[in-house]
């Protein structure tokens, strides 16, 4: 008996709202992606039930949805992380009149998020970094929450009436929005070689989801590697990581080229990290890529961060990545503890990070 052909038709179900980004990431992934010899029929939905409803019963053969969804839901039985798509604005972004170092002093800057609003505080200490809830209650104003895009449009309208100087958004969103300002992405490497902006866990990443036994080669032919090596170790971190700190903690997993490191370190005059790459007489050690992993937490105003930056073989990321969050939680633990008064160590003092 030959082997079983591969399917080359697909039905693809994508879960999520205009205010969520998979319906966005999978419409660009569509008219970009070369899938060759592959056929896939997409339909739209905005409930998980659903979805997985029809997986179950046959109706269609993947489910996209936000990793963040993903891995919020509980474990569901019979399924599996088929495939990860390119991960797209995983960075959030600043609208504002002019460039975060240009604004005037002590803005008025509005963030949901309370990574974002710590981050903008190290960023610029003179900040008034608010969330907008909160804001609101100051200011005795009302604002629309029956959607993302309507909160959105409620904080465009603050800024654009000069009563806050600028805010945090996603840039989906600010896309679909069509607003007519200027964005200034919060970028993790900034070319102007200010702090850098660590994003969210998981934020960008569309993870397609199978039953059990759907092929590895086709999972290998339309996913990318790099975004489910993110998705493997973020989500290994993630686990590892109290939930009561996961709104303050930044994630980054991506795959890097020697090259590029080099660059990097050579902007940033870091001897150790080219060293590291470089043999005695200059030569690059190993030209295979490796695996950046970033993860950093802010104190609550700004002034002090913890920042654990691993670079590893790409074979061994996940033990990697249970090694890194074990020395996270340990360390986390050493900077957040109170000082008790020490006849060797002086007086009592308070911890070095406050989350």
């Amino acid at each position: 008996m030959g082997a079983q052909a591969e399917p080359t038709q697909f039905r693809l179900v994508c879960i999520g709202t205009d205010d969520d980004y998979t319906p966005v990431h999978i419409r660009k992934w569509m008219e970009t992606q070369p899938l060759e010899g592959l056929e896939i029929a997409v339909e739209y939905d905005s409930e998980l039930s659903i979805g997985l409803e029809r997986l179950d019963g046959g109706d269609v053969d993947l489910i996209a949805i936000s990793a963040q969804t993903w891995h919020a839901s509980e474990n569901v039985e019979n399924c599996v992380v088929a495939a990860a798509i390119p991960r797209r604005d995983e960075n959030h972004i600043l609208v504002a009149h002019d460039r975060p170092t240009h604004l005037p002093h002590k803005s008025i800057i509005l963030a949901e998020n309370r990574l974002q609003r710590r981050q903008l505080r190290r960023y610029r200490p003179d900040f008034r970094v608010l969330d907008p809830m909160a804001f609101a209650d100051m200011a005795g104003l009302t604002p629309s929450t029956e959607s993302k895009l309507a909160f959105q449009s409620w904080m465009e309208d603050l800024r654009a009436s000069k009563i806050i100087t600028g805010y945090v958004t996603e840039r989906h969103l600010f896309a679909l929005a069509n607003i007519d300002a200027r964005r200034h992405m919060l970028m993790t490497n900034s070319r102007e070689g200010a702090a850098r902006f660590v994003p969210s866990p998981l934020q960008g990443l569309t993870l397609l989801i199978s039953r059990e036994g759907f092929p590895k080669s086709l999972s290998e032919k339309i996913g990318d590697s790099e975004s489910m090596t993110a998705w493997n170790c973020e989500q290994i971190i993630l686990n590892k990581i109290d939930p009561e700190y996961r709104d303050r903690v930044g994630l980054l997993v991506r795959h890097r080229q020697i090259s590029s490191l080099l660059n990097q370190a050579e902007e940033e005059k870091d001897l150790l990290r080219s060293t590291n790459l470089l043999d005695g007489e200059g030569e690059i050690i190993d030209k295979s890529s490796m695996v950046e992993i970033l993860l950093e937490t802010v104190g609550v105003s700004g002034n002090r961060t913890m920042l654990v930056e691993k670079l590893v073989p790409m074979e061994d990321v996940a033990i990697h990545a249970r090694l890194l969050a074990t020395e996270w939680n340990d360390m986390l633990k050493v900077v957040t503890m109170e000082h008790e008064e020490d006849i060797r160590l002086g007086p009592a003092r308070p911890p070095f990070l406050e989350l």
